[in-house]
């Protein structure tokens, strides 16, 4: 990590306790950092009454762009409610690309509607929860964000068979014992 990167300002991701990302935001901003709280609105319904509502997309996250020096981190981790911040200990710091927060801001301020989907990566071991393949396990390969096609391999034989799973029927299980 270069000095350049280190006096830079980044968006850091802190973890808050549970249902407090608000209160952590406004004492944030109350110390001077920028920071961003992706909440987007939709439509709640108890009993026959139905309303607009925020929901959190980042549930437990705070965002915060600062130039992360030994004050400021530590200012930021004394802040009430904050529990970490997510990543890599203190001075190596993991950020998250501009050009990420940007998107987010970008998708939420359209008010589009939007849905949470897993994080899968390529190769992740997983088992499907419903329908015709329940039971099944097997290995993500593609990065489609509702589709996700699964391989199922025998190993012994180096054969392989894939399928497409809808991707919230997926789970994902530790990977296999070897033989």
């Amino acid at each position: 990590m270069s000095y350049s990167q280190i006096t830079q300002e980044h968006w850091y991701a802190l973890h808050c306790k549970s249902r407090h990302e608000r209160q952590v935001e406004t004492r944030l901003r109350a110390q001077g950092l920028t920071t961003y709280l992706a909440e987007h609105e939709v439509l709640a319904q108890w009993g026959a009454r139905r309303r607009k509502v925020k929901k959190n997309t980042l549930p437990g996250y705070v965002l915060v762009r600062a130039q992360m020096e030994a004050r400021t981190h530590l200012n930021i981790l004394q802040t009430t409610s904050v529990v970490k911040i997510v990543g890599k200990p203190w001075p190596r710091l993991s950020w998250i690309p501009d050009e990420q927060v940007e998107s987010l801001r970008l998708m939420l301020g359209a008010s589009l509607p939007v849905e949470d989907v897993a994080y899968w990566n390529l190769g992740d071991r997983v088992e499907v929860t419903a329908g015709p393949l329940t039971g099944l396990h097997g290995y993500v390969t593609s990065n489609d964000h509702r589709r996700k096609r699964v391989i199922v391999s025998i190993d012994l034989l180096r054969r392989s068979v894939a399928v497409e799973v809808e991707a919230h029927l997926l789970r994902e299980v530790a990977p296999a014992a070897e033989a």
